[in-house]
Protein backbone atom coordinates (compact mmCIF):
# COMPACT_ATOMS: atom_id res chain seq x y z
CA UNK A 1 0.00 0.00 0.00
CA UNK A 2 2.53 2.48 0.73
CA UNK A 3 4.74 1.64 -2.21
CA UNK A 4 1.54 2.53 -4.43
CA UNK A 5 1.28 6.01 -2.72
CA UNK A 6 4.65 6.23 -2.92
CA UNK A 7 4.57 5.96 -7.30
CA UNK A 8 1.38 8.01 -6.62
CA UNK A 9 2.74 10.99 -5.52
CA UNK A 10 5.97 10.26 -7.97
CA UNK A 11 3.84 10.51 -10.96
CA UNK A 12 1.78 13.71 -9.74
CA UNK A 13 4.86 15.46 -9.35
CA UNK A 14 6.67 14.53 -12.69
CA UNK A 15 3.43 15.64 -14.12
CA UNK A 16 3.45 18.64 -12.39
CA UNK A 17 7.20 19.05 -13.33
CA UNK A 18 6.00 18.29 -17.08
CA UNK A 19 3.68 20.77 -17.16
CA UNK A 20 5.73 23.58 -15.84
CA UNK A 21 8.36 22.75 -18.15
CA UNK A 22 5.95 22.80 -21.01
CA UNK A 23 4.55 26.51 -20.27
CA UNK A 24 8.13 27.21 -20.00
CA UNK A 25 8.42 26.19 -23.63
CA UNK A 26 5.73 27.78 -24.76
CA UNK A 27 7.01 30.77 -22.82
CA UNK A 28 10.45 30.46 -25.14
CA UNK A 29 8.87 29.63 -28.37
CA UNK A 30 5.89 32.17 -28.77
CA UNK A 31 7.92 35.19 -28.91
CA UNK A 32 10.07 33.22 -31.58
CA UNK A 33 7.02 32.14 -33.89
CA UNK A 34 5.21 35.60 -32.99
CA UNK A 35 8.50 36.81 -34.61
CA UNK A 36 8.32 35.00 -37.69
CA UNK A 37 4.75 35.16 -38.22
CA UNK A 38 5.13 39.14 -38.54
CA UNK A 39 8.62 39.11 -40.45
CA UNK A 40 6.31 38.63 -43.68
CA UNK A 41 3.58 40.98 -43.10
CA UNK A 42 2.70 44.30 -44.53
CA UNK A 43 2.87 46.85 -42.25
CA UNK A 44 -0.77 47.75 -42.23
CA UNK A 45 -1.44 44.24 -42.01
CA UNK A 46 0.58 44.23 -38.97
CA UNK A 47 -0.87 46.97 -36.83
CA UNK A 48 -4.13 45.74 -37.95
CA UNK A 49 -4.20 42.12 -36.70
CA UNK A 50 -0.54 41.45 -34.69
CA UNK A 51 -1.73 38.15 -33.39
CA UNK A 52 -3.06 36.68 -36.43
CA UNK A 53 -1.19 34.76 -38.93
CA UNK A 54 -0.11 36.26 -42.09
CA UNK A 55 -2.42 36.27 -44.94
CA UNK A 56 -0.42 36.15 -48.13
CA UNK A 57 3.27 35.34 -47.15
CA UNK A 58 4.98 35.19 -50.07
CA UNK A 59 3.68 38.47 -51.06
CA UNK A 60 5.73 40.27 -47.83
CA UNK A 61 8.64 37.38 -47.58
CA UNK A 62 10.53 39.91 -49.69
CA UNK A 63 10.97 41.65 -46.85
CA UNK A 64 13.70 40.28 -46.14
CA UNK A 65 15.19 41.08 -49.37
CA UNK A 66 14.57 44.42 -48.65
CA UNK A 67 16.73 44.66 -45.97
CA UNK A 68 19.43 43.29 -47.98
CA UNK A 69 18.95 45.68 -50.62
CA UNK A 70 18.12 49.09 -49.00
CA UNK A 71 19.65 48.87 -45.39
CA UNK A 72 22.81 47.24 -46.24
CA UNK A 73 22.34 44.32 -44.00
CA UNK A 74 24.84 42.16 -46.27
CA UNK A 75 27.52 44.41 -45.30
CA UNK A 76 26.44 43.80 -41.73
CA UNK A 77 26.16 40.55 -41.83
CA UNK A 78 30.25 40.32 -43.04
CA UNK A 79 31.15 42.37 -40.43
CA UNK A 80 29.28 40.71 -37.77
CA UNK A 81 30.53 36.99 -39.89
CA UNK A 82 33.92 38.57 -39.66
CA UNK A 83 34.35 39.60 -35.96
CA UNK A 84 32.18 36.67 -34.65
CA UNK A 85 34.79 34.59 -36.47
CA UNK A 86 38.20 35.95 -36.10
CA UNK A 87 37.99 37.23 -32.31
CA UNK A 88 37.27 34.03 -30.81
CA UNK A 89 40.09 32.30 -32.66
CA UNK A 90 42.30 34.79 -31.73
CA UNK A 91 41.40 34.72 -28.09
CA UNK A 92 41.42 31.37 -27.62
CA UNK A 93 44.29 30.76 -29.16
CA UNK A 94 46.25 33.29 -26.97
CA UNK A 95 44.21 31.61 -24.13
CA UNK A 96 45.46 27.92 -24.82
CA UNK A 97 49.13 29.08 -25.20
CA UNK A 98 49.11 30.74 -21.48
CA UNK A 99 47.38 28.52 -20.18
CA UNK A 100 49.88 25.72 -21.96
CA UNK A 101 52.63 27.43 -20.77
CA UNK A 102 51.46 27.91 -17.21
CA UNK A 103 50.03 24.33 -16.60
CA UNK A 104 52.63 22.38 -18.60
CA UNK A 105 55.90 24.14 -17.77
CA UNK A 106 57.88 25.16 -14.38
CA UNK A 107 59.07 28.98 -13.86
CA UNK A 108 59.96 31.94 -11.72
CA UNK A 109 56.95 34.10 -10.82
CA UNK A 110 54.52 30.97 -11.68
CA UNK A 111 52.16 31.89 -8.65
CA UNK A 112 52.09 35.75 -10.34
CA UNK A 113 51.03 34.61 -13.56
CA UNK A 114 47.91 32.74 -11.57
CA UNK A 115 47.19 35.99 -10.06
CA UNK A 116 47.30 37.96 -13.33
CA UNK A 117 45.00 35.30 -14.72
CA UNK A 118 42.42 35.82 -11.94
CA UNK A 119 42.56 39.68 -11.62
CA UNK A 120 40.57 40.83 -14.61
CA UNK A 121 37.81 38.58 -13.59
CA UNK A 122 37.44 40.47 -10.29
CA UNK A 123 37.60 43.95 -11.69
CA UNK A 124 34.00 45.58 -12.75
CA UNK A 125 33.92 45.66 -16.48
CA UNK A 126 31.71 48.68 -16.42
CA UNK A 127 34.89 50.74 -14.26
CA UNK A 128 37.31 49.86 -17.19
CA UNK A 129 35.42 51.12 -20.18
CA UNK A 130 37.03 54.91 -19.62
CA UNK A 131 40.65 53.36 -19.59
CA UNK A 132 40.09 51.16 -22.50
CA UNK A 133 38.57 53.36 -24.76
CA UNK A 134 41.43 55.93 -23.93
CA UNK A 135 43.98 52.92 -24.49
CA UNK A 136 42.28 51.82 -27.78
CA UNK A 137 42.47 55.73 -29.03
CA UNK A 138 46.43 55.72 -27.85
CA UNK A 139 47.01 52.47 -29.87
CA UNK A 140 45.05 53.55 -33.20
CA UNK A 141 42.61 50.57 -32.93
CA UNK A 142 39.91 52.65 -32.84
CA UNK A 143 37.35 52.30 -35.40
CA UNK A 144 39.56 49.59 -37.24
CA UNK A 145 37.45 46.48 -37.54
CA UNK A 146 40.95 44.22 -38.86
CA UNK A 147 43.09 45.44 -35.78
CA UNK A 148 40.00 45.21 -32.93
CA UNK A 149 40.54 41.26 -32.87
CA UNK A 150 44.28 42.43 -31.48
CA UNK A 151 42.10 42.93 -28.42
CA UNK A 152 41.32 40.00 -27.44
CA UNK A 153 45.18 38.62 -27.36
CA UNK A 154 45.54 39.12 -23.69
CA UNK A 155 45.83 35.33 -22.60
CA UNK A 156 44.34 35.93 -19.29
CA UNK A 157 40.77 35.34 -17.48
CA UNK A 158 38.31 32.75 -17.16
CA UNK A 159 39.28 30.83 -20.54
CA UNK A 160 42.93 30.79 -18.94
CA UNK A 161 41.73 29.53 -15.94
CA UNK A 162 39.41 26.66 -17.43
CA UNK A 163 42.05 25.51 -20.55
CA UNK A 164 45.03 25.63 -17.71
CA UNK A 165 42.77 22.91 -15.87
CA UNK A 166 42.18 21.00 -18.91
CA UNK A 167 46.06 20.83 -19.72
CA UNK A 168 46.74 19.77 -15.75
CA UNK A 169 44.45 16.79 -16.56
CA UNK A 170 46.33 15.34 -19.60
CA UNK A 171 49.12 13.40 -18.50
CA UNK A 172 53.26 14.51 -19.21
CA UNK A 173 53.86 11.01 -20.50
CA UNK A 174 52.83 12.30 -24.01
CA UNK A 175 54.96 15.25 -23.72
CA UNK A 176 57.92 13.25 -22.17
CA UNK A 177 57.48 10.83 -25.48
CA UNK A 178 57.61 13.44 -27.79
CA UNK A 179 60.26 15.01 -26.48
CA UNK A 180 62.19 12.01 -26.21
CA UNK A 181 61.53 11.66 -30.00
CA UNK A 182 62.94 15.41 -30.88
CA UNK A 183 59.76 16.75 -31.10
CA UNK A 184 59.32 20.77 -30.61
CA UNK A 185 57.36 22.72 -27.48
CA UNK A 186 55.12 24.13 -30.67
CA UNK A 187 54.48 20.36 -32.07
CA UNK A 188 53.77 19.22 -28.64
CA UNK A 189 51.54 22.18 -28.02
CA UNK A 190 49.47 21.98 -31.47
CA UNK A 191 50.02 18.01 -32.08
CA UNK A 192 49.12 15.97 -28.61
CA UNK A 193 47.45 18.82 -26.18
CA UNK A 194 45.01 20.88 -28.50
CA UNK A 195 43.40 17.52 -30.05
CA UNK A 196 42.96 16.03 -26.87
CA UNK A 197 41.24 19.34 -25.50
CA UNK A 198 39.20 19.45 -28.51
CA UNK A 199 35.94 19.16 -27.04
CA UNK A 200 36.05 21.98 -24.94
CA UNK A 201 38.04 24.35 -27.43
CA UNK A 202 35.22 23.84 -30.39
CA UNK A 203 32.38 23.93 -27.49
CA UNK A 204 34.23 27.13 -26.39
CA UNK A 205 34.86 28.97 -29.25
CA UNK A 206 31.09 28.37 -30.65
CA UNK A 207 30.28 30.10 -27.57
CA UNK A 208 32.43 32.89 -28.01
CA UNK A 209 31.37 32.93 -31.36
CA UNK A 210 27.76 33.59 -30.18
CA UNK A 211 28.62 36.04 -27.76
CA UNK A 212 30.50 38.16 -30.34
CA UNK A 213 28.10 37.74 -32.59
CA UNK A 214 25.27 39.26 -30.04
CA UNK A 215 27.86 41.78 -29.01
CA UNK A 216 26.26 45.11 -29.01
CA UNK A 217 28.56 47.56 -26.31
CA UNK A 218 32.04 47.36 -28.03
CA UNK A 219 31.11 47.68 -31.36
CA UNK A 220 28.96 50.21 -30.99
CA UNK A 221 31.79 52.25 -28.64
CA UNK A 222 34.84 51.11 -30.98
CA UNK A 223 33.41 50.86 -34.39
CA UNK A 224 30.92 53.20 -35.24
CA UNK A 225 31.82 52.95 -38.76
CA UNK A 226 31.30 49.37 -38.90
CA UNK A 227 27.96 48.83 -38.09
CA UNK A 228 27.32 44.98 -37.02
CA UNK A 229 23.75 43.47 -37.12
CA UNK A 230 23.39 44.25 -33.64
CA UNK A 231 23.65 48.13 -33.74
CA UNK A 232 22.51 47.97 -37.28
CA UNK A 233 19.18 46.62 -35.94
CA UNK A 234 19.44 48.96 -32.75
CA UNK A 235 19.66 52.12 -35.71
CA UNK A 236 16.79 50.44 -37.26
CA UNK A 237 14.93 50.89 -34.52
CA UNK A 238 15.36 54.18 -33.99
CA UNK A 239 14.67 55.10 -37.61
CA UNK A 240 10.86 53.31 -37.13
CA UNK A 241 10.31 55.11 -33.73
CA UNK A 242 11.68 58.27 -35.10
CA UNK A 243 8.74 58.06 -38.33
CA UNK A 244 11.21 57.84 -40.96
CA UNK A 245 9.94 58.35 -44.36
CA UNK A 246 10.68 55.12 -45.56
CA UNK A 247 10.88 52.90 -42.34
CA UNK A 248 8.85 54.58 -40.42
CA UNK A 249 6.18 52.28 -38.64
CA UNK A 250 7.13 49.18 -40.77
CA UNK A 251 7.91 47.12 -37.86
CA UNK A 252 7.56 43.43 -40.15
CA UNK A 253 11.13 44.95 -41.54
CA UNK A 254 12.54 45.25 -38.55
CA UNK A 255 11.43 41.64 -37.53
CA UNK A 256 13.04 40.54 -40.76
CA UNK A 257 16.41 42.05 -39.96
CA UNK A 258 15.73 40.33 -36.40
CA UNK A 259 15.39 36.72 -38.20
CA UNK A 260 18.21 36.83 -40.41
CA UNK A 261 20.40 38.11 -37.62
CA UNK A 262 19.12 35.27 -35.57
CA UNK A 263 19.10 32.45 -37.82
CA UNK A 264 22.93 31.97 -37.98
CA UNK A 265 22.98 31.52 -33.91
CA UNK A 266 19.90 29.05 -34.31
CA UNK A 267 21.72 27.00 -37.08
CA UNK A 268 25.14 26.91 -35.23
CA UNK A 269 23.80 25.73 -31.96
CA UNK A 270 21.06 23.21 -33.64
CA UNK A 271 24.34 21.65 -35.24
CA UNK A 272 26.74 21.49 -32.27
CA UNK A 273 24.56 21.22 -29.23
CA UNK A 274 25.24 18.04 -28.48
CA UNK A 275 29.51 19.00 -28.72
CA UNK A 276 28.24 22.22 -26.43
CA UNK A 277 25.82 20.20 -23.77
CA UNK A 278 28.67 16.87 -23.78
CA UNK A 279 31.67 17.96 -24.81
CA UNK A 280 34.84 15.95 -23.29
CA UNK A 281 38.50 15.56 -22.92
CA UNK A 282 39.79 12.35 -24.91
CA UNK A 283 43.09 10.70 -23.81
CA UNK A 284 44.69 7.94 -21.94
CA UNK A 285 47.84 6.06 -21.53
CA UNK A 286 47.69 2.71 -23.25
CA UNK A 287 49.87 0.07 -21.89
Amino acid sequence: MKKSIKRLDERISLNIICVVFLLYAVTLAFPFLWLISNSVKGSLEFQKYPLALPKDIWKHISNYAIMFKEFEMGTMFYNSLFLSIASPTVSIFCHMCTAYAYAKHEFKLKKVLYILGITPMVVSVAGTLPTSYQLINDLGIYDNMYLWILTGTGGFGMNFLLFASVFQNISTTYREAAEIDGAGQWRIFLGIYVPQASGIITAMWILAFIGVWNEYLSPQLYLPSYKTLSTGIAYLNSQIKSSHPVYGGDYPKLYAAMMITIIPVIIIFIAFQEKIMNYSFGGGIKG
